[in-house]
C-alpha cells in the first residue's frame, strides 16, 4: 500500500488537451494540504492521478495508503480504517492501527468513496473536518494529520441528490477536483500508452518489444475501451508474452478489439491523421525552422505549435514507427 516514489507524473502519459489540462491541475494542487476528488470511469488511472498528487507534495516522503471502500463490509471498513482494540469484534484477537495511523503525515486515498455506508460516512466526516478518530471499541480521541484524496466512477452529485450520500462529506471531500477522461475521448493519446505500456512490460520480462502494424494501429483507435487504460494495459501486456519482438497485426489482438467497428466520429478522425500528416511533412521539409514551416501551411507559428501538441499522432507518433520500421525513410524532425 506504500508509494514507492519514481517519477510522479510517468503514468500520466499522453499529449490530448484533457491529459494536459489534467498535469496542469495535479501540478497546481499537489504542493497544498487541500482535498482532491479525482473523478473518472472505472481504468482511467484514478490512482494514478493520486499518486502523483502525494509524491509532487511535502509529504512525499511519507506514506501514500491506497483503500478500496467497496472491498469491506460497514463494521470491517471502520475498523480497517481508524484501527480497533483487542477483543472489539469476533476475530479481534490483537490491537491493531489503521489506514489513518499508518498514513500519517502521508496521503490517505479513499477509492470508490461512493460505496462508504451510512456509518463509515458519519465516521470519516468527524475526521475529514477535525482530524481526530476514535479506533473501535476505544472511547479515547486520537489525531492524525493525513491528506485525504478520494475518488470515485460515479456521479457522486446525483448520489448526493437521491440521498445515498452526504452533502457534509461530499462539500469537505471535494475541496478541489480532478476529472480523469475516458481512453474512448483521447484520440491518439491510445497509441502513445499502448507504445509506453508495451516497452514497460517487455522491458521489466527481458524481451523485445512487439511493433504495431499500421491496421492494428487503427484498431486500437476504433476500439471503445469500455475499460480504459487498465484494458489497454492488459491487451499490450498479452502481445508481449505472446508476441515478443513480433510484427503485430489485426490478427494478433484480442478478437473484441481487431472487430471493434468504426466509432462515430471516424471522419474526424480521419481529418486529423490528414492534418497531422502535412503537419510532419512541413516540418521535415524545414528541420528546426518553425516559423518557415508554418508559413508554408498557411498559420502562425504559435498555431503550429499548438498542432503538434494537440495533434497526437503527429511528431511521436512518426518517432514509434521510425523505432518499429527502421529501415522506412526517416521523417525525424528538428
Amino acid at each position: 500500500m506504500r508509494s514507492s516514489g519514481g517519477g510522479a507524473l510517468a503514468g500520466l502519459v499522453g499529449l490530448c488537451p484533457a491529459i494536459e489540462s489534467m498535469r496542469r491541475d495535479v501540478m497546481q494542487l499537489a504542493p497544498s494540504d487541500v482535498r482532491v476528488h479525482v473523478s473518472g470511469e472505472t481504468g482511467t488511472g484514478k490512482e494514478r492521478v493520486a499518486r502523483a498528487l502525494h509524491e509532487l507534495s511535502p509529504r512525499a516522503g511519507r506514506s501514500f495508503v491506497a483503500v478500496n471502500a467497496a472491498g469491506f463490509g460497514d463494521e470491517l471498513l471502520v475498523a480497517e480504517l481508524f484501527g480497533h482494540a483487542r477483543g472489539a469484534f469476533t476475530g479481534a484477537v490483537a490491537a491493531r492501527d489503521g489506514y489513518v495511523a499508518e498514513a500519517e503525515g502521508g496521503t490517505l486515498f479513499l477509492d470508490e468513496v461512493a460505496e462508504l455506508s451510512p456509518l463509515a460516512q458519519a465516521r470519516l466526516l468527524r475526521f475529514v473536518q477535525e482530524g481526530e478518530y476514535r479506533r473501535l471499541g476505544e472511547t479515547a480521541l486520537r489525531r492524525a494529520d493525513v491528506r485525504v484524496i478520494s475518488a470515485t466512477n460515479v456521479d457522486l452529485v446525483e448520489r448526493v441528490r437521491q440521498g445515498g450520500f452526504r452533502d457534509d462529506l461530499w462539500f469537505r471531500l471535494r475541496q478541489e477536483r480532478v476529472l480523469v477522461p475516458p481512453l474512448r475521448e483521447r484520440g491518439y493519446d491510445v497509441l502513445l500508452l499502448a507504445r509506453h505500456f508495451l516497452e514497460l512490460q517487455a522491458g521489466a520480462r527481458g524481451l523485445a518489444v512487439p511493433c504495431l502494424g499500421a491496421a492494428a494501429e487503427d484498431a486500437l483507435l476504433a476500439h471503445a475501451w469500455p475499460g480504459n487504460v487498465r484494458e489497454l494495459e492488459s491487451e499490450m501486456l498479452r502481445l508481449v508474452v505472446r508476441h515478443p519482438g513480433g510484427d503485430v497485426g489485426p490478427e494478433q489482438l484480442s478478437p473484441e478489439i481487431a472487430l471493434s467497428p468504426r466509432p462515430r466520429g471516424s471522419l474526424k478522425l480521419a481529418l486529423l491523421r490528414v492534418e497531422g500528416e502535412m503537419v510532419r511533412e512541413a516540418l521535415a521539409r524545414h528541420p528546426g525552422r518553425q516559423a518557415q514551416a508554418a508559413a508554408e501551411l498557411g498559420i502562425t507559428r504559435q498555431s503550429l505549435w499548438a498542432k503538434r501538441r494537440r495533434l497526437d499522432a503527429g511528431i511521436e507518433h512518426a518517432r514509434l514507427h521510425e523505432r518499429c520500421y527502421p529501415r522506412r525513410p526517416s521523417r525525424e524532425v528538428g
